[in-house]
């Protein structure tokens, strides 16, 4: 019986001191364990800012256009003496930069999925050197939501264009071969073949990539496999904290409603702005009902009226173009002043607690040095590549030898100086928002998790109002 007693008592205090060091091992995963925004390396903010970029440009260009055009309509149709006085031929111009517009759309096409395929790579590598280095660190929702698509992918979509743009070159040039005695010479048939490969090429790439993806995927599941509990007690660990920590009236600086005069102001312009790109459009349908309509002519009161309405909406677009950009500008230098004043406030590192509000504009908001590297790509890059373009496509435009150099040398500086400013930034934003995380412990909000919030106390309150109508009828 002693023996059994002294068996059963080493059992019992066994399973006790296990029992205790997992209830330790847990307090200290609750202590340690948080978000954070990972470190990035040169490679991961090249990728991350490549992609931003490659859309602005893509946005810009297609804006820089619809701005060219507009303004070729006006100096034809109202300021058509003066365009002749300066010898500009506006319309020539335009039409010099449809091919390069066909050719920056192709290459922008190819290279957004490509920049992709680089952003996630680079943080497939990012995050799998971070989760070894790091336990106690979760990345937050915002890198490991990079990880959705992954590289290979964004290769796949990368050669699925350059093929379908190859079928569509090689069957024209076929077509035109088979159909026009004047299309089989050597260069079409040449062109037809080289497209032949390029789809034959595509179809082989794709069944590798295929076999590559794959490998990323358990890549990516070992990961996400490490994260599905550490995300859980990280939740439940920044909780803690938060409760544990005193509530904090923030500056009015970082309050969500501090910007939102400027942001109405914006979409006020925006909204005046597309308000009178459509009255002005209304010269261009008097004067050209359809695309293959011929011009019309009026007697001379309405012929005045077309071209002051023409004249008078190109003034009313340019003045609330200029309106918006300086919006947007004075928007920029707000977004960078509340970005150091946060910083400023949580310099102590005194832990404090404010409203999930505050902490998610503060955290998930946009940046001003990101989206100034996007203005500074989609205002300066497609102009200058139109002007430069043009004059290779066209070399009869009286453009100027010294105006071609300064268009040359502008598209080629301005996406390198938008990358510097926007990899900084990244690299800037981590340490600024971990100092943000490690005071207000705001657990891991994303876009999802927000929105969920948003609903709940939609219906919250539609509930409330549901009530407070039955109670004044009863």
């Amino acid at each position: 019986m002693d023996e059994r007693d002294e068996r059963a008592q080493s059992g019992r205090a066994a399973r006790t001191e296990r029992r205790r060091a997992t209830r330790d091992r847990t307090e200290r995963e609750l202590r340690d364990l948080r978000f954070v925004e990972v470190p990035e390396t040169v490679s991961s903010a090249f990728g991350r800012t490549a992609v931003g970029l490659s859309i602005a440009l893509a946005v810009g260009a297609g804006a820089t256009w619809v701005t060219m055009l507009i303004a070729a309509i006006v100096g034809d149709e109202a300021l058509w003496q003066l365009t002749h006085d300066l010898d500009l031929d506006v319309d020539a111009f335009l039409r010099a930069t449809v091919i390069p517009l066909f050719g920056l759309a192709a290459a922008l096409a190819l290279a957004i999925p490509l920049f992709g395929a680089l952003d996630g790579a680079a943080a497939l590598r990012l995050l799998e050197h971070h989760a070894s280095a790091e336990p106690g660190q979760v990345p937050s929702s915002a890198h490991r939501v990079r990880l959705a698509t992954l590289p290979a992918r964004h290769v796949r979509r990368a050669a699925f264009v350059v093929a379908v743009i190859a079928m569509a070159v090689g069957g024209f040039c076929l077509l035109f071969a088979l159909f026009d005695e004047e299309g089989r010479t050597p260069i079409v048939w040449t062109i037809i073949g080289v497209s032949t490969v390029v789809v034959l090429g595509w179809l082989v790439v794709r069944s590798s990539l295929i076999g590559v993806e794959e490998r990323q995927e358990y890549r990516r599941a070992v990961l996400e496999l490490s994260w599905a509990r550490s995300v859980v007690v990280a939740e439940l660990s920044e909780k803690r904290r938060r409760e544990a920590s005193t509530a904090a009236e923030p500056p009015a600086q970082l309050l969500p409603t501090f910007t939102q005069r400027i942001d109405r102001a914006i979409v006020i312009a925006a909204c005046t702005l597309g308000a009178v790109v459509a009255i002005w459009f209304v010269s261009v349908w008097l004067r050209q009902p359809c695309r293959r309509c011929d011009e019309r002519y009026f007697d001379d009161p309405v012929e005045r009226f077309i071209d002051g309405l023409s004249l008078w909406g190109g003034i009313a677009i340019a003045c609330a173009l200029a309106v918006t950009a300086v919006l947007v500008v004075v928007r920029l230098v707000l977004m960078r002043r509340t970005e150091l004043a946060a910083v400023q406030w949580v310099a102590d590192g005194r832990p404090r607690r404010v409203t999930e509000e505050v902490a998610e504009s503060m955290l998930l908001g946009p940046r001003a040095g990101l989206w100034t590297s996007r203005l500074i790509v989609a205002v300066f890059t497609p102009l200058a590549a139109f002007v430069a373009l043009a004059a290779l496509v066209d070399p009869e435009l009286i453009l100027g030898g010294p105006t071609v150099v300064i268009a040359l040398a502008v598209a080629v500086a301005a996406p390198v100086v938008a990358a510097l400013v926007g990899m900084a930034d990244l690299r800037r934003a981590v340490h600024e928002r971990n100092a943000l995380r490690s005071v207000l412990s705001p657990g891991d909000p994303d876009a999802a998790s927000i929105a969920a919030r948003e609903a709940a106390e939609q219906r919250t309150r539609a509930k409330r109002a549901r009530r407070a109508q039955r109670r004044g009828r009863g």
